[in-house]
């Protein structure tokens, strides 16, 4: 049975101490901060000895959650990741809650409470956390405790593989009408800053994201042969993407009053960073009466309008850098070429001919 005691440390602070003694197994205990958790702690450790789950030659191991995490900045794993800053927050959460905690005490039973804090605690912003949002947190959890099994040797399983992916809500496609891609344009060219008509053009009429059109480089911008280069993709592998004239025209205006130390396209004007043009983007939006509408919905509109003009799957995903169809990996040969067409007619289609 398990006992909890209240104790007092020189400094004055006060600790709770959970000893768990089972007839026939090693007396098991340890000290919390809280009283709730010694009482969690105690609960899932009879349970695990019950069911001969628990690990007594590791209970005395030392490694903690907080000792984990700073291993695996130090080692430098994090930076394999595309979204490391992603993964950065999520790390830092689970610190404010794990903190101290013995790695083998970290049980799935505990993790899944914690999950289901996480998705009914509201955020800063008085949100609460959709099911997709907390599965990312999940992932990046999931992702130190292989790092501990499979490098550090430090637990033999990792807990989050025993928990179910919570069910997620249907992705949104929201696609423009063509009357909201005139106002949208209008409004992006009127706009104080100059870079957004370019760059929402480029995603109308390549499909390319957000994060890829900023990344862009004018030594990946090929004006002969209207191509782009994408370097730094999704999915791990870089593509390139076709130019229509009508785009190739406001990089043309923009490169004659580039500032050549600045290697991006899209140059802050006051730093050496990408820019951030949310305030621009909300700004057109809203001049242009368009509601429920995200930079990335450029791209779900580009493979609507794509795939209306006939475009196979395919296609489809070798226009958007996909590798969801497992097709793919037999058809490398296929290049930019085959998808210039789409980003040509979409381009008049959109522009009517103009600029």
């Amino acid at each position: 049975m398990a006992s909890i005691y209240k104790r007092k440390n020189a400094n004055g602070t006060t600790i709770w101490r959970a000893v768990v003694r089972i007839k026939g197994y090693p007396t098991t205990c340890n000290h919390f901060d809280r009283k709730q958790e010694a009482d969690d702690w105690a609960s899932n450790i009879e349970h695990q000895i019950k069911q001969g789950q628990f690990k007594f030659d590791q209970h005395n191991r030392v490694n903690t959650f907080t000792q984990l995490i700073e291993r695996y900045l130090n080692d430098g794993a994090i930076e394999h990741h595309r979204s490391a800053k992603d993964t950065r927050r999520h790390l830092s959460y689970w610190q404010t809650r794990f903190d101290s905690f013995s790695l083998v005490h970290l049980t799935p039973e505990l993790i899944g409470k914690e999950r289901q804090i996480l998705l009914e605690k509201p955020t800063p912003k008085k949100k609460r956390r959709s099911a997709a949002t907390v599965n990312r947190y999940m992932a990046s959890l999931s992702l130190l405790f292989s790092y501990a099994v499979k490098q550090l040797h430090w637990i033999s399983e990792n807990p989050c593989l025993f928990l179910t992916k919570l069910k997620e809500n249907p992705g949104r496609d929201r696609i423009l009408a063509p009357e909201e891609i005139d106002r949208l344009l209008t409004a992006c060219r009127q706009s104080r800053s100059s870079y957004l008509y370019p760059i929402v053009l480029i995603a109308l009429t390549t499909g390319a994201r957000q994060g890829e059109i900023l990344n862009l480089e004018w030594t990946h911008i090929d004006f002969y042969n209207k191509l782009a280069l994408i370097k730094e993709t999704k999915n791990g592998r870089p593509r390139s993407i076709s130019l229509s004239e009508p785009v190739l025209e406001e990089l043309k205006k923009l490169y004659l009053v580039r500032q050549p130390f600045k290697p991006l396209v899209f140059a802050s004007k006051t730093a050496f960073g990408r820019i951030d043009i949310k305030k621009a983007w909300q700004t057109a939006l809203r001049i242009a009466g368009i509601e429920k509408c995200r930079a990335h919905d450029m791209r779900h509109t580009f493979a609507t309008l794509a795939a209306a003009q006939g475009a196979s799957n395919l296609e489809l995903a070798t226009a958007m850098g996909h590798r969801t169809l497992q097709m793919l990996q037999r058809y490398t040969h296929l290049d930019v070429q085959v998808t210039k067409k789409f980003s040509k007619n979409i381009s008049e289609q959109i522009l009517k001919g103009g600029a």
